[in-house]
């Protein structure tokens, strides 16, 4: 199973910033955990999880590094 893709490496944090009216607003914003990526060579979305233990497939573009 990879562990990385592109930017996005599994078990780190990331911001997840959908365009308005796109993807979950009411996470907008808000920090979540990538669970798992896609295969290296496949363009796919990301398994993701909020804290409060919700989940949600998103594609890897919404996902920004969270800077500390």
């Amino acid at each position: 199973m990879a562990t990385k893709y592109r930017w996005l490496t599994v078990g780190e944090a990331y911001r997840y910033g959908p365009k308005l009216g796109k993807g979950d607003d009411s996470r907008r914003g808000t920090s979540c955990t990538v669970v798992t990526v896609p295969r290296p060579g496949v363009i796919g979305n990301v398994l993701v999880e909020w804290p409060d233990g919700h989940t949600a497939i998103v594609p890897s573009g919404v996902l920004r590094k969270v800077t500390a």
